[in-house]
């Protein structure tokens, strides 16, 4: 799971991802209570 960030939604990053066999999910929008970074 992954934010909105503009690296993130690089097309080579998400074949990289995929090709690993793992699903490319992205977090809401202004959503910071689903990112348990944000709740140190």
């Amino acid at each position: 799971m992954m934010d909105n960030a503009t690296f993130h939604k690089k097309q080579s990053i998400q074949e990289v991802i995929i090709n690993a066999g793992h699903m490319v999910e992205y977090l809401p929008t202004y959503s910071p209570d689903l990112n348990p970074i944000e709740h140190k």
